[in-house]
């Protein structure tokens, strides 16, 4: 801090808390401009259909504007943060500097310009040399805060070229984490994987708005798969993962797999920015090792009044989530359809939270559905902690070995958390009947197709995974099925994918049976 003590003395300090202001304004700005740039800009233009040479060169342009107000958004929040912490520490340090010339000069001593305390009468100089010291440790403490907050601050300059690279993300997380380290936000203070949702709802909210916004914007990847955060706070977190992970493959020697799979899915979640309101994806969890993982929820299931959770089966991977998001949009289409009038929203969440198995041997074993089955109960109870607008309708389907998944997780300590347990295309729940799921046995049902090779009369010669669901036996309430194969049970204007959505918004009366007994 140069200028030393007479700067420490006489500075206002209140006009850090000015500019602070003014970067909080600023970073408002950029909020609203990269939403009108979607509204006015970005959507039209993906909404028009354009497409060719043209349109290839322009819409990537238009997508690094959005990105541009974006990063320029939350690094002016950052730095906002930055000059208002300053300034109060720099102003308590301005305080404690008066507090101790004060002191001195009741003592008898007078201080100079330089800080350097002197005898007004017959004082002895080694106590003028206490006071000195002391002046001076406060003024050497202002020294390095200032060179502390100089550090923080280099790192949130802007790049100054007026455009967006995949690796400006990264940056910006970086000098998130910087100032993090600053103000004591501690990661290892984040509540570990697997732990109770209603903890880490506890734990989040008695963070500051501060806090929470730095958790977000320098340890995404601790946070964004925790169940008990809010899904707009789960969703900003594990995007930015997303494309620090993006940054990383483009600009050193990435896996060409994992690159194409993790642009495909960032593509699809900005795609649906420009969309209809109703179908935003939440970007829920995000894990790109191995086979990769991913949790995207179309509509906010934070607020939606009836939730569907969607459990796929043998080898889905991160490379096929765009067409999971597609099913479970497909899902959300046809639940709206059959609730009109009703005025109640929907929300579906294709959860590949856990490693499916490969079309091969691992697909008659239990192993992955007794794995999957604690992270898709801790999952299911996360909705509960998180919804905001009184109970929630919430169903769980699982498709072809998910539902085996999800017969683990009804099986197993105190069952799912779920009004309703939908399967389609099961091979099995490894249980025998429903009495064995810890639900009331009118709210399961299960689907299956005649030519269905997994489940239904072909699936069930198999036994792989105890007594195939639709069977009479088991005791579960049989939809139709009016749709082919192991995968068409969505297909548009189905019977399969009505009675699916009248399950997902609770009307039981119009599902048509086959046999059972609706609620």
């Amino acid at each position: 801090m140069t200028g030393g003590f007479v700067q420490l003395r006489d500075t206002r300090f209140v006009a850090l808390g000015q500019a602070a202001d003014a970067w909080q304004a600023y970073g408002r700005q950029a909020a609203a401009l990269e939403d009108r740039s979607v509204q006015t800009l970005i959507g039209p233009l993906r909404r028009s259909g354009w497409a060719g040479p043209a349109a290839s060169a322009a819409l990537p342009q238009a997508d690094t504007v959005d990105d541009q107000f974006e990063i320029r958004a939350r690094t002016a929040r950052l730095i906002d943060v930055v000059l208002d912490e300053a300034s109060a520490r720099f102003a308590q340090l301005q305080s404690a500097l008066h507090d101790e010339v004060e002191a001195a000069r009741t003592a008898g001593f007078r201080v100079g310009e330089d800080g350097v305390a002197q005898p007004i009468h017959d004082e002895e100089a080694s106590a003028a040399d206490a006071w000195t010291d002391r002046i001076a440790a406060v003024v050497k403490r202002a020294g390095q805060l200032d060179d502390q907050v100089a550090g923080v601050l280099a790192g949130l300059r802007p790049d100054g070229q007026g455009k967006t690279g995949a690796d400006d993300w990264n940056r910006m997380s970086d000098a998130a984490e910087d100032v993090a380290v600053w103000l004591g936000v501690d990661p290892k203070r984040v509540p570990p994987p697997g732990s109770s949702p209603q903890r880490v709802a506890d734990w989040w909210k008695g963070l500051s708005d501060q806090q929470r916004q730095l958790y977000l914007d320098a340890y995404p990847q601790l946070v964004g798969n925790l169940d008990g955060l809010p899904a707009t706070d789960r969703d900003s977190a594990n995007r930015l993962t997303l494309r620090s992970h993006l940054a990383e493959l483009t600009t050193g020697d990435g896996d060409a797999r994992d690159l194409e799979r993790s642009q495909r899915l960032l593509d699809r979640l900005e795609r649906n920015e420009y969309g209809d309101p109703n179908e935003q994806l939440f970007l829920l969890g995000i894990d790109n090792s191995g086979d990769g993982r991913a949790i995207v929820a179309v509509g906010n299931p934070d607020d939606a009044a009836n939730t569907c959770v969607l459990v796929p089966g043998v080898g889905t991977t991160l490379d096929g989530m765009t067409g999971q998001i597609d099913r479970a949009t497909t899902m959300q289409r046809g639940a709206y359809a059959q609730a009109v009038g009703t005025g109640e929203s929907v929300s579906v969440i294709a959860w590949l939270g856990y490693d499916a198995p490969e079309a091969d041997w691992s697909a008659i074993s239990h192993k992955r559905a007794e794995a999957g089955a604690p992270l898709l109960d801790g999952f299911v109870d996360g909705l509960h902690v998180t919804h905001g607008n009184g109970p929630a309708h919430t169903s769980v389907l699982g498709h072809s070995y998910g539902s085996t998944v999800v017969g683990n997780a009804a099986h197993d300590g105190n069952g799912l958390a779920a009004d309703d347990i939908i399967t389609a295309g099961s091979p099995g729940m490894d249980v025998n009947t429903v009495a064995d799921l810890q639900i009331d046995p009118q709210h399961v049902w299960a689907g299956a197709a005649k030519d269905d090779p997994i489940a239904g009369p072909l699936g069930s010669i198999w036994g792989i995974h105890d007594n195939e669901p639709t069977d009479p036996s088991f005791g579960a309430n049989r939809f139709h099925v009016d749709t082919s194969g192991h995968s068409g049970y969505w297909a548009a204007d189905s019977q399969s994918l009505a009675n699916i959505s009248r399950v997902v918004i609770g009307d039981y009366d119009h599902v048509t049976l086959d046999h059972g007994h609706a609620p």
